[in-house]
């Protein structure tokens, strides 16, 4: 099942029954990024879809227009830091407020975080802490969440 448009971004699950029990569909989950896929092979899929379905971006403005106009390595550095903390910094707590990464992704090292400013949108995305490994995508505003609501609609309707 395909949500989305893959040239910007899309979401693919698709079940595994072989993978699966009486409990959990687990499967194939991926995100498309400007024709990019970052996938997971040990996805539960109802979780992935549960966890995208309550993200912050989908109840509330994650409008940033500081982060926004970094370039893209600046951005990973500031928003991995926000999310993954060190052990040795004065942070108390992680803030997920741009990560959009779920599941199965994030147990693969695929950290994709949201940005938003004004009408525009972009997806900041890299390996882990690799830098060489950074990209963007410009979405417009709402589209991540559009995409993000699609899949759970499609999701829940084939249950």
């Amino acid at each position: 099942m395909l949500s989305g448009n893959p040239d910007t971004f899309a979401i693919w699950c698709d079940p595994v029954q072989s993978w699966s029990t009486d409990r959990f569909k687990n499967g194939c989950f991926a995100y498309f990024i400007g024709s990019e896929i970052l996938w997971s092979l040990n996805s539960t899929l109802g979780v992935d879809l549960n966890l995208l379905s309550g993200l912050h971006c989908i109840k509330d403005s994650i409008e940033d227009d500081r982060l926004f106009s970094l370039p893209s390595a600046e951005a990973h550095i500031a928003l991995y830091a926000q999310a993954f903390p060190s052990m040795d910094s004065d942070v108390d707590v992680s803030d997920y407020t741009h990560l959009v990464s779920v599941g199965g992704l994030l147990d693969e090292g695929h950290n994709v975080f949201l940005v938003e400013s004004g009408d525009q949108a972009k997806l900041i995305y890299g390996f882990n802490d690799d830098l060489s490994s950074v990209r963007e995508i410009a979405l417009k505003r709402g589209e991540f969440q559009d995409v993000v609501l699609e899949a759970a609609r499609n999701w829940h309707s084939c249950e």
